[in-house]
């Protein structure tokens, strides 16, 4: 029998989320302590997510998975075993990036919020957010998506903005997000869908640049 509760996994900074909820009660989020330890720790953390719900995979009302910009490992990891569930427990994929998920938990979803991933190679992750609450309810709007840019030149000038940062991301605030206009999108075919991963890992621009 299925729920009204949404795992949601963050996996796209150095400290990866999970939490299992509702909009209105996301629920307890529990982290991985390290990026390092997140392809042996997820499944053991999403379990244990599961069973204090007492559900299994099938119960879900859907998964809901960072898509970044972020760290191109962790969203590896964190989108394939999403994938996974989904398709073991065929149960709806839902997607929202990292950023936009950092921005609502440090924002309480109201104002602009403009926020800065470090991107390594001397470039960081920005986008800006606007939150509002209306007759329909609470909604966002993507001012400017997430964008490279480099690190330490000036961040658009914003009245009013609240700053935000990889400390920030949030699995509980994805959850969160199902009650905001805007927040989160449905992906149609899971299988077929791949992340905004927003550059190459180290390892692979090394593996490509040897290959000129």
């Amino acid at each position: 029998m299925s729920s009204s509760l949404f795992l949601a996994l963050d996996t796209a900074t150095d400290v990866p989320s999970l939490a299992l909820g509702t909009a209105a009660d996301p629920g307890e989020e529990l982290r991985v302590p390290s990026r390092r330890d997140l392809s042996r720790e997820i499944e053991r953390v999403t379990a244990a997510l599961l069973a204090r719900g007492r559900l299994e995979v099938g119960g879900l009302a859907g998964v809901i998975v960072a898509d970044g910009p972020g760290s191109f490992t962790g969203l590896r990891i964190g989108i394939a075993f999403a994938k996974g569930l989904c398709r073991a427990g065929g149960v709806p994929l839902l997607v929202a990036p990292s950023m936009l998920g950092a921005a609502f938990a440090a924002g309480g979803g109201a104002g602009n919020v403009l926020v800065e991933y470090d991107a390594l190679r001397g470039d960081v992750y920005r986008a800006l957010y606007r939150f509002s609450r209306g007759e329909r309810g609470p909604a966002v709007e993507v001012v400017s998506p997430p964008a490279l840019a480099p690190a330490g030149s000036p961040p658009p000038d914003v009245p009013g903005r609240m700053l935000a940062g990889a400390a920030h991301a949030s699995a509980a605030a994805l959850v969160r997000l199902r009650a905001v206009a805007g927040g989160l999108a449905v992906v149609e075919e899971p299988d077929r869908w791949e992340p905004a991963y927003g550059r190459l890992a180290e390892a692979e621009v090394r593996r490509r640049a040897g290959q000129h």
